[in-house]
């Protein structure tokens, strides 16, 4: 006998004329087939299903903010899975209306998506799940009516979202027009405090033509948002804006901090940028793009401390570096000591960097104190003293001399996983990775990996005879091995096709290179089992060697075949052929995907009218 569904109308299920009972027979043997509808699965398991979709194209993957300093980049909107499930029958449209979780994520960037918001929050209000906000606004000489967001709209959604502001979880506001960013500094100065607010990211781009609409965009000083009160906040990302430095008291207990695009008038005093670390103990991810701190030039009351007065940030694993001079760039990593760093980012282009990479790399020299100060006050680190145990490096513009690199590359034994575009990149970075070094590796050890030590021979000259005598228990072999030793992951762009293949062939002679160990063999390092190369078949035909690695693999002597992963950039030209243009987060995707267009129009629901599997909505 059949009951009533919890979600639907007492009669409504023996009403149906697609739901009927069991036949007879059926019911006395309970192990026989039966006919089972969607109605079988439990109310529970088909909300888990419907959580588990709508988070399937998940935004935040790998960072807490959704926009990019890049001005061409367009943050990925939030799935349509739970409105193509609220649309199937009228059950899934009960549950999928009934979980909250659901419609928690208002992202804005046409007109159309105002009205649907107003839908999104009044599902979400009689629960209390927290808002995820994105509003992706354009200049007015961009802006299309209903099609994009400018003046009047971005006025419509603060009204419509201000209300809400204590159920914010993350906010991201993209403004590129004068009156967006006054209408922006108006409301977030009024709306009161934020309790709830994890994530926030303001990001400020405009062209202002003319040195007047400069003025007009830049005199007025910062203003207080959310009241100073953001308990909660643990990420913020402040591209092209600045904030009243001395007057913004959650600036710390931060994870992750991102400063983009400041020009050097609105630029933090060094005071309350060691503040900012210095008060984030749980600081995980810095990002620098254009932005650090203020530059003294002659203001005592900007003054950077002394060279040897260093902060030390043991929790920072993540380190992104992009467009900073490289005098600039020495001065500021000269006084951060970085133990715990697994991530590095580097975007340099158009300079020479070898100062930089000499200071990261050759601790000899930086642990000289500076003749002018007190011993007592100096801390005698590198910027990174664990430079060597880096899993993580991202190359997308790198230019340096040859023996700066070399030293670089050779110091990364630790290094799992390589990121490098070599179009903006120095040509000897190519044949360094082909390069070898001789390392020590103990006799007999079973685990080649673990054996592979300091490039030989350095042995220390302090080293206490209690250590030589274990180093002379143990006998170690002198071998060679590529640089990167324990490289495992290998993404590249901007590289033909026959180095590419070369490439694979020196890493793998390697990897196939036995050493005897009495009756066992073993290689002596574990070789890449990841290939990552730009590619897409709309370059199909430009490096036929490349093609075929993509489309066939690789195969080597020995018969093993590799097969090639590929990526294709963001907004990337036909006529790119190298990959001139690519982004070092682009994403990774099967050799036979393609990109979807991010800006595909999306269902639109509106209604909570019942609709027995009807589409309501406009595509």
């Amino acid at each position: 006998m059949s009951s009533a569904h919890p979600f639907l109308p007492t009669n409504s299920l023996q009403d149906d004329p697609r739901v009927r009972e069991p036949p007879y027979d059926s019911l006395m043997h309970p192990y026989s087939l039966r006919r089972t509808t969607v109605y079988s699965l439990p109310v529970e398991l088909l909300t888990r299903i419907f959580v588990l979709g709508a988070g399937y194209d998940y935004p935040y993957a790998g960072t807490p903010f959704l926009l990019k300093p890049d001005q061409e980049y367009y943050a990925a909107l939030s799935s349509n899975f739970q409105l193509l499930v609220s649309h199937v029958c009228r059950l899934w449209r009960e549950i999928s209306l009934r979980t909250a979780s659901l419609w928690s994520i208002l992202h804005f960037r046409e007109p159309a998506h105002i009205v649907r918001a107003q839908e999104y929050i009044s599902r979400c209000l009689p629960s209390p799940h927290l808002f995820d906000i994105l509003v992706d606004t354009v200049a007015e000489r961009d802006h299309i009516p209903g099609v994009n967001l400018c003046r009047e709209e971005i006025q419509q959604i603060f009204k419509l979202i201000c209300p809400q502001v204590k159920r914010w979880r993350a906010f991201h506001l993209k403004v590129c027009d004068h009156e967006c960013k006054a209408a922006a500094r108006h409301h977030l100065s009024s709306c009161g405090p934020a309790p709830n607010l994890e994530t926030l990211q303001l990001y400020h781009f405009e062209d202002y033509m003319t040195s007047q609409n400069l003025y007009l965009a830049t005199y007025k000083p910062p203003v207080t948002v959310f009241s100073n009160d953001l308990p909660r906040l643990k990420n913020i990302s402040l591209i092209g804006v600045n904030l009243p430095w001395a007057q913004s008291p959650y600036l710390a207990h931060l994870h992750t901090l991102e400063l983009a695009l400041h020009p050097e008038n609105i630029r933090p005093p060094y005071e309350y940028w060691e503040n900012m670390l210095r008060n984030s103990p749980d600081l995980q991810t810095l990002s620098l793009h254009y932005s650090g701190p203020r530059v003294a030039n002659g203001d005592t009351k900007l003054i950077w401390p002394a060279d040897g007065e260093r902060m030390i940030i043991q929790s920072l694993e993540n380190l992104s570096l992009t467009d900073l001079d490289p005098d600039y760039l020495v001065r500021l990593m000269g006084r951060l000591v970085l133990p715990g760093l697994k991530r590095l980012s580097l975007d340099l282009p158009d300079q020479d960097f070898t100062p930089f990479l000499e200071l990261i790399t050759d601790a000899k020299n930086s642990l000289q104190p500076p003749s002018n100060l007190s011993t007592s006050l100096y801390i005698p680190h590198p910027p990174f003293p664990s430079f060597s145990k880096l899993e993580n490096l991202v190359l997308v513009a790198l230019d340096a001399s040859t023996a700066s690199l070399r030293n670089f590359v050779r110091g990364l034994r630790e290094l799992r996983t390589l990121e490098i575009h070599f179009v903006s990149v120095s040509d000897a970075f190519v044949d360094i990775l082909f390069d070898e070094m001789e390392v020590e590796v103990k006799e007999g050890s079973a685990k080649i990996p673990e054996a592979i030590s300091q490039p030989a021979p350095h042995q220390s000259c302090s080293s206490t005879p209690s250590s030589r005598n274990r180093a002379a228990s143990t006998p170690l072999s002198v071998e060679r091995v590529p640089v990167l030793p324990r490289l495992e992951t290998l993404k590249i762009s901007g590289l033909s096709g026959t180095k590419t293949e070369q490439l694979m062939q020196f890493r793998h002679r390697h990897f196939r290179r036995l050493s005897k160990q009495g009756k066992r063999e073993r290689a002596l390092v574990p070789g890449v089992s990841t290939w990552i190369v730009r590619w897409s078949e709309r370059w199909k035909g430009r490096d036929k060697v490349l093609d075929q690695l993509v489309e066939q693999g690789w195969t080597a002597e020995d018969g093993t075949r590799v097969y090639l992963r590929t990526f294709e950039g963001e907004n990337e030209d036909d006529d790119d052929v190298d990959g001139e243009e690519g982004d070092e987060d682009e994403g990774e995707q099967a050799q036979d995907a393609h990109v979807e267009d991010e800006d595909e129009s999306e269902l639109e629901d509106t209604s909570d009218e019942d609709t027995d599997g009807e589409d309501t909505g406009s595509t």
